[in-house]
């Protein structure tokens, strides 16, 4: 792909953007602040960035341990106030993943919820982008199906032309080690780009 954006879901949500096979840093090298677009204008979740409705709040990994915590204080019933001994401090979003593989309802309404948002994110990149393919790494995609099926789902929906439902949304193939992958990707270019100036003299 010469075209296409690489999603990390963890802790945060960020984006690398890459356009004719070259990172597009930004003016000030702020480009790719996924996470801080927002996705709920009405909602009273509010951000570590001070905004309410950011998808990182909503959709990231913490976002989505906070979701089910607040489910949990709301009187919802789950398996989660077992799996963490009672302690709603030590759900984590993959917490939530194995609770909604094991069929719980609260788990799997708080990843469907983060899912929907994450496409809704994702469909505007796609309508800004125009991207061969959307990779999404990180912990949160580990949900697997869930995840990936949803977003698909949401982009296929609300796609501006068929070229859209044709991208690819992908798993990030390099897995935890993608972040490694790229800084050493980024450090080899840069490299040879200057053996290719040096012997060019």
């Amino acid at each position: 792909f010469d075209n296409f954006i690489c999603i990390n879901i963890g802790y945060g949500i960020g984006a690398g953007i890459i356009i004719d096979g070259k990172p597009f840093f930004g003016t000030h090298g702020m480009s790719g602040e996924f996470g801080h677009t927002v996705v709920e204008r009405e909602s009273s979740v509010r951000c570590m960035c001070g905004n309410y409705g950011c998808l990182e709040a909503l959709a990231s990994g913490h976002g989505i341990a906070m979701a089910a915590q607040r489910g949990l204080a709301s009187g919802e019933t789950s398996i989660l106030t077992s799996m963490t001994g009672g302690n709603p401090g030590a759900i984590t979003a993959e917490t939530v993943a194995d609770a909604a593989s094991r069929g719980d309802r609260l788990a799997t309404g708080v990843l469907e919820t983060a899912a929907n948002y994450i496409g809704l994110g994702v469909i505007n990149l796609v309508n800004l982008f125009d991207p061969q393919a959307i990779i999404i790494g990180g912990g949160v995609a580990g949900a697997g199906a869930l995840l990936f099926d949803t977003v698909r789902r949401v982009v296929s929906e609300r796609s501006l032309s068929r070229h859209s439902r044709e991208i690819v949304i992908a798993p990030s193939s390099f897995g935890g080690k993608a972040s490694v992958m790229g800084a050493i990707s980024l450090v080899l270019n840069e490299v040879l780009a200057l053996n290719l100036s040096v012997s060019a003299r």
